[in-house]
C-alpha cells in the first residue's frame, strides 16, 4: 500500500508548477483567484434570488429568466422609498373636493392596527410586489380565509356595479381588478390609472393593491396595514413599458393580506374607502 502512495507522491512532485514570476503574472493570478472566489459566492445568491422571483407566480412581468433579468437590471434601480407618509400630508392639505383635508374616508380603531415595528416581509423585487410573511400557516385555515376573502371581494363588486366593473388588471395582467364603471366620469386618479382602482392577488398570498385618498394612505401605513408600491408616484412604469402600462400614482398602496376573519372585515373597510375616493362617490354599498 505504501508503495502506491510513494508512487503517487513522486508523480505529483514531478508535475511542473509554474509560479508567477512577473508583476503582471502575479496580478493576473490574484484577480483570477478573486474572480473565482467571488463567483462561488455570487452565483448561489443569484440562483436563490431567481427562485424567489419565480415563487411569486404570475405578475406584471414574465415569470421566467428574462423577466427576472429585466426586473433586476432595469426596474430595480428605479424603486423608491415605500413607508414615509410626508407626501400624503402635503397632498391632503392641497386637495380640493373629494378626500379633502385630513379626514379621508377611513376610520381605523386602535385594535384594528397591525404592528408597524414587525411589518410583513415584502419580496425584494419591485415587480411583482408580493407579501412573503405573516400569512396563515395552517393550510385549512388559509384555504378557508382565501375563499371568504375572494367571495367578499367579488360580492362587493356585484353590489357596487353602479360604480365599478370587473376586468383584467392592467398592472398585474393575471388578476381580476375593479375598474371605474363606464357610465361614470373619470376622476383624476382614474385617468392616471386608465380606470383601474383596485385588484386582489387571488391565487397567491391574497394581498392587494388599492388606491386611497392621501389622508387614508397615511392612516393605512401608520396602522401597519400597507406600504407604497416601489414605483408609486413616478413615471417609471409608463417609461419602462413604452406606454403599455399606466403610471402608478403615489396613492397606490400594497394592502397586506388578512390573517383572520376580523382582519378580513378591516380589509373590506379599506376597499370601501378606496372605492369612495377613486370613483368620487360615497354611495358605496
Amino acid at each position: 500500500m505504501s508503495s502506491y502512495i510513494n508512487q503517487a507522491t513522486n508523480y505529483l512532485r514531478s508535475i511542473p508548477i509554474h509560479l508567477p514570476r512577473t508583476h503582471n503574472q502575479r496580478l493576473t493570478l490574484a484577480f483570477g483567484t478573486l474572480a473565482a472566489f467571488g463567483t462561488s459566492l455570487i452565483l448561489p445568491a443569484l440562483y436563490r434570488d431567481y427562485n424567489l422571483f419565480i415563487s411569486y407566480g404570475p405578475g406584471g412581468v414574465p415569470s421566467n429568466l428574462l423577466g427576472w433579468m429585466i426586473v433586476r437590471a432595469v426596474f430595480q434601480p428605479l424603486r423608491g422609498e415605500m413607508l414615509s407618509t410626508d407626501i400624503y400630508i402635503q397632498r391632503a392639505d392641497a386637495l380640493e373636493g373629494h378626500g379633502v383635508g385630513s379626514e379621508g374616508f377611513l376610520t381605523l380603531l386602535p385594535e384594528q392596527a397591525r404592528s408597524v415595528v414587525d411589518r410583513p416581509y415584502v419580496g425584494p423585487h419591485v415587480v411583482p410586489q408580493r407579501q412573503l410573511s405573516q400569512l396563515p400557516k395552517d393550510e385549512i385555515k388559509e384555504a378557508s380565509l382565501s375563499i371568504k376573502l375572494d367571495a367578499r371581494f367579488r360580492a362587493f363588486g356585484r353590489r357596487n356595479d353602479h360604480l365599478i366593473r370587473f376586468d383584467r388588471s392592467l398592472q398585474e395582467a393575471h388578476a381580476d381588478a375593479f375598474f371605474l364603471a363606464n357610465r361614470l366620469p373619470p376622476t383624476e386618479l382614474a385617468k392616471a390609472t386608465r380606470g383601474e382602482l383596485a385588484h386582489l392577488h387571488s391565487g397567491g398570498e391574497y394581498s392587494a393593491h388599492f388606491a386611497l385618498s392621501p389622508a387614508d394612505c397615511k392612516k393605512v401605513i401608520e396602522a401597519g396595514w400597507g406600504q407604497r408600491h416601489g414605483f408609486s408616484g413616478t413615471s417609471a412604469m409608463t417609461w419602462l413599458t413604452i406606454g403599455t402600462r399606466p403610471d402608478i400614482p403615489a396613492e397606490y398602496l400594497l394592502i397586506y393580506a388578512p390573517r383572520n376573519d376580523a382582519e378580513i372585515d378591516t380589509f373590506m373597510q379599506l376597499l370601501e374607502a378606496s372605492i369612495k375616493y377613486t370613483t368620487g362617490r360615497e354611495d358605496v354599498r
